[in-house]
């Protein structure tokens, strides 16, 4: 029993490394980035469920890669447009454009702020 312990730890250590390199974080963040879209499609406009797209731009920041904020804000702008052009009707399209571009605008000014920090962060690395 304790080999077969050892070898879980082992598996969930490897599984777990897998998920903290950049290339899981890059799977974990395109997954979510869908996920969202998904539920952000069925869902009527007024919902606010775009909220959940500051998720995957969190999750960018733990990328060793400079370009990888920008890359999701980019990739995820796209997406909240996509939502709302193929969401159901649940408010008036004014107020739901209005409720968006606030969002638009919060989520740039976010993704900006974000990107500063980790590169301000990582050239603190760099130097040392």
């Amino acid at each position: 029993m304790h080999s077969s312990r050892h070898r879980n730890r082992t598996l969930l250590t490897r599984i777990l490394d897998l998920l903290a390199s950049d290339l899981g974080i890059v799977a974990v963040t395109l997954l979510t980035i869908i996920c969202i879209y998904f539920i952000d499609t069925i869902t009527p406009l007024g919902e606010p469920v775009w909220l959940l797209y500051l998720i995957p731009l969190v999750l960018s920041y733990w990328s060793s890669r400079l370009y990888a904020i920008p890359a999701v804000t980019f990739v995820t702008l796209l997406f909240l447009v996509g939502g709302f052009l193929v969401s159901p009707e649940g408010i008036p399209v004014t107020q739901a454009i209005l409720n968006r571009f606030t969002f638009f605008l919060s989520f740039i000014c976010a993704a900006i702020l974000l990107w500063i920090i980790r590169r301000r962060q990582i050239a603190g690395n760099t130097i040392v």
